[in-house]
């Protein structure tokens, strides 16, 4: 027996959260050496442990944002990130206080403003609050139609 669909607003929530998530963890995976560079520039890791985290942080991310998907592991999985990104947004708000944060390296190596620790903080509170909608989304009964909202 299938799980009940979830409302409009509880998928949209959902697929943005999941879509931002991969897509940021493909731009990662495509150049793991820009990523690096971005955790080392913070100075908030031990050297030795920048390489392994550029590798596995982002297929950590694609696997939970795909998870998403999987109503059985939308939870679980929309709780991990919330917890990465509150860990995400402390990182940066440290670096940016210590004067070592460039560009973040979330969404690629691009030095562009969406990458700018300022951005990406309020960026990342944005999908704090999403995953938190997604984390309380409740599946709407079979018998009562989907909310329109």
């Amino acid at each position: 027996m299938g799980e009940a669909p979830l409302t409009r607003t509880d998928r949209v929530l959902t697929v943005l959260l999941g879509g931002a998530f991969v897509l940021a963890a493909a731009a990662k995976i495509y150049d793991p050496a820009a990523f690096a560079l971005s955790i080392a520039r913070m100075r908030i890791l031990p050297m030795a442990a920048v390489g392994t985290v550029a590798i596995l942080l982002p297929w950590i991310e694609v696997v939970a944002g795909a998870a998403l998907f999987v109503p059985k592991f939308r939870t679980p999985a929309a709780k991990l990130l919330l917890g990465l990104l509150i860990a995400f947004t402390v990182i940066l708000g440290i670096s940016f206080l210590r004067g070592t944060a460039g560009s973040c390296g979330c969404f690629g190596s691009s030095d562009l403003y969406f990458n700018r620790p300022p951005f990406a903080m309020l960026r990342n509170i944005s999908m704090m609050i999403t995953a938190a909608f997604v984390i309380r989304a409740k599946p709407t009964s079979p018998a009562s139609p989907a909310s329109p909202a």
